[in-house]
């Protein structure tokens, strides 16, 4: 398997095969998945005792769709900002999925749970629809038909910010000056922060971003992402093989471990409310880790995935 990681990112060097690369990311192309994802994050920050009615949200990597965002200004959000390397969300599909999601809160459905994305987290202790954050006369404003068609007009108009509703798509975003300083209530990103190479800038940003009080939520996940046998598997990996491995695609894996997330995290100047690893047993011995890797802790090393709820100080 390791060869053929390193011959796929052989192959990123061939131009016609370069071009294919920044052509999708999966996920976030469901709206299902969407609607899942938010509603996750928006019942922890509930069950966190934390601000479950954001009116200003910031996504990192959206990914195929604006989706995410859409759900979070249908549960009552009125301005969001998408900030991406690369414009993989266009019109027709933003558009196809906020219709759908629209179905899925009129329904009041169920959270898709782990039987429909068994790789989706952070889990919850119900799935239920959360009537207890949306209750009818939350979702009544929320799904008011001149509210819809007034998203509607914001996705059809990307960066007009005159509107009572707003949606921001900052593609590419390399700098922290695309958002203003202290002007968002939630920032959050769902399987990105693993990819990124940037960490510390991109921490800061985000922290600069939110308001005193504002809240960050990210799910990260720290599995090798079958480029080899092991879950884990990535950090046996030399640092030539792995630029190999690479190749020229704009991302892959920082390959960095929960704590340096976290050391991160608090280095921006946020603290940490709610921090939930997902530990597996390791599928390699430590005598088979890369250089950079030895002294990584056995949390680690065993650590599959964290979910990690910050707020910024007040004052």
């Amino acid at each position: 398997m390791l060869l053929k990681s390193v011959a796929r990112g052989l192959l990123t060097y061939v131009p016609p095969v370069e071009k294919l690369i920044a052509k999708s990311t999966r996920g976030t192309d469901s709206a299902r998945y969407c609607y899942s994802v938010w509603l996750r994050h928006l019942v922890l920050t509930h069950e966190g005792g934390l601000d479950d009615n954001p009116r200003v949200v910031a996504e990192l990597g959206p990914g195929d769709s604006l989706g995410i965002g859409l759900a979070a200004l249908l549960a009552g959000a009125d301005h969001y900002v998408g900030l991406d390397i690369f414009a993989y969300a266009d019109a027709s599909r933003n558009l196809a999925i906020f219709d759908q999601i629209v179905e899925l809160f009129t329904a009041r459905a169920a959270i898709p749970d782990s039987t429909e994305f068994p790789e989706v987290k952070p889990y919850l202790p119900s799935y239920g629809f959360p009537a207890q954050i949306l209750t009818e006369e939350r979702l009544a404003r929320c799904l008011a038909p001149e509210r819809l068609r007034a998203i509607r007009r914001a996705l059809e108009n990307l960066n007009d910010e005159s509107g009572p509703i707003s949606i921001v798509y900052r593609v590419p975003w390399f700098d922290a000056a695309v958002v203003r300083r202290d002007s968002i209530d939630m920032v959050f990103s769902q399987a990105v922060l693993e990819h990124v190479d940037d960490l510390e800038t991109t921490y800061t940003a985000l922290a600069a971003w939110l308001k005193p009080g504002g809240v960050a939520s990210h799910q990260m996940g720290f599995v090798s992402h079958k480029l080899t046998p092991e879950w884990n598997g990535h950090w046996t990996i030399s640092e030539p093989v792995w630029k190999l491995i690479r190749g020229r695609r704009p991302y892959l894996l920082n390959r960095e471990p929960a704590s340096t997330h976290i050391r991160l995290i608090k280095r921006s100047g946020l603290n940490i409310s709610n921090a939930v690893p997902v530990r597996i047993k390791s599928d390699v011995g430590r005598e088979s880790l890369a250089r950079r890797f030895r002294t990584m802790t056995d949390e680690d090393l065993t650590t599959k995935a964290l979910f990690v709820q910050a707020v910024k100080p007040a004052g």
